[in-house]
């Protein structure tokens, strides 16, 4: 009788224990990802637009999908008519319910069409030969830190929510894993499940990569290599703003007034763009945050003209600020940064005042700087900020670095904020065995 017990018992306990890994099999990363849609030809959709860069296509060159795979995407930046927009998966994987939810398309039934989602994936230790499992309706192929990883040409229903279809090994670096997958839909279904099984958080945040900026038309704004000596200067394009001083309190008087704070109300402050930089078309009293660049002589003035923030070609008493981030591959410190300016100017690099200097004066020639000081430079993105605020006469400024770095013109926090890190664990993803 015990016996009969005790294996009715053990029945029960097994009968629970697998009905509660099935519950967490259902779990999947969800996101939320970073989306974009692409056409495909008529009837070459799923399995025929595998192999096929279609973010090229539909950029014209513009973009592809080795450089997303590499280096992310920002939220709002253009292909073809679409925008990269922010979405979560919902329980059953459906990719055109979801995009329809977050206002992509009003297609409920979308064929032909590739869909690319991208993900940060970061573990605090390097985990090697740990499994990803991926379904998918219908072709698939996945990117990990710019390689390709995994790929099925095939068309097919994406399974159940309780398995993976296709499970291969990967390696997680220590940091930031930038994961990218690719599903490409030739009709009916459409929809993916993801999952890895490692240790590690996700995330939104694109920050450490290097990013394209697109203006108005489409179009993606040129960067600079940087360039150290004479005649040599980081010209940009930077993104900048001005604002008006009192009368006759322009230039060294206000080196140190928080221009941005009194012009905005207390809406905005040096310290919160020097951390967190600027969105291009974010206004500051009558201004917008607007891209130039310096032309050689280093004429403040003359950039601000040109780019429509003003008509004023002899503008005093004012203060500009420009913003521009310092992308790197290693750690650099104790390198020389060296300025010019016309009158004062103070300088921040990720959010802290690393010079100042109160003075009137002319910005000298291109030959040499007026001011040179040592920094230290984080590996990925590094957001310099300048300050040069005009009393009289002339206006402007010349800056350079003396390390290894190259420019992007995007130092604005990305709109996709990650949302407090999500937490996901393959013991939430695996299927019952």
């Amino acid at each position: 009788m015990y016996k009969k017990f005790f294996l009715i018992g053990l029945a029960c306990l097994i009968n629970f224990l697998m009905t509660t890994n099935i519950s967490q099999a259902q779990e999947r990363l969800t996101g939320p990802w970073l989306w974009m849609i692409t056409l495909t030809e008529l009837n070459q959709g799923g399995q025929a637009s595998t192999d096929i860069d279609s973010l090229n296509e539909a950029s014209k060159g513009r973009t592809s999908e080795e450089q997303i795979a590499e280096n992310g995407a920002k939220e709002g930046d253009p292909v073809s008519g679409y925008k990269w927009t922010s979405g979560e998966l919902p329980a059953d994987g459906n990719i055109n319910a979801m995009l329809v939810d977050i206002g992509m398309t009003e297609i409920a039934d979308f064929n032909d069409v590739t869909s690319y989602a991208i993900i940060i994936i970061e573990s605090d230790r390097e985990q090697r030969n740990v499994t990803m499992g991926v379904s998918s309706d219908d072709s698939i192929k996945v990117w990990l830190n710019g390689s390709v990883v995994h790929k099925n040409a095939v068309n097919r229903g994406r399974g159940g929510p309780n398995e993976f279809q296709d499970e291969f090994q990967v390696n997680l670096k220590e940091g930031a894993n930038l994961l990218m997958v690719k599903v490409s839909e030739r009709g009916g279904g459409w929809g993916m499940n993801v999952g890895i099984d490692a240790d590690f958080e996700h995330s939104l945040n694109f920050d450490d990569y290097e990013h394209v900026e697109f203006d108005a038309q489409g179009d993606p704004i040129p960067v600079q290599e940087n360039e150290w000596g004479a005649n040599r200067r980081i010209t940009g394009p930077w993104l900048w703003m001005i604002t008006p001083t009192k009368a006759n309190q322009g230039g060294q008087a206000s080196t140190n007034v928080d221009s941005l704070d009194e012009e905005s109300n207390g809406k905005v402050t040096e310290e919160e763009v020097a951390k967190n930089g600027a969105r291009k078309g974010d206004t500051v009293g009558d201004y917008k945050w607007t891209f130039g660049t310096l032309p050689a002589d280093g004429n403040i003035n003359a950039t601000v003209v040109s780019i429509g923030m003003t008509n004023v070609a002899d503008f005093n008493d004012v203060t500009s600020y420009a913003l521009i981030t310092l992308k790197t591959a290693k750690a650099q410190r104790d390198v020389t940064m060296g300025v010019n300016s016309d009158d004062s100017i103070k300088v921040w690099l990720n959010g802290e005042v690393v010079h100042t200097n109160a003075v009137n004066r002319g910005r000298g020639n291109a030959n040499t700087f007026q001011d040179t000081f040592d920094v230290d430079l984080k590996r990925g993105s590094n957001l310099l900020m300048v300050k040069v605020s005009e009393r009289g006469g002339g206006w402007g400024m010349y800056v350079g670095i003396d390390a290894d770095f190259a420019l992007t013109s995007t130092p604005g926090s990305l709109s996709v904020e990650p949302t407090g890190k999500l937490i996901t664990k393959w013991g939430e993803l695996k299927r019952a065995r």
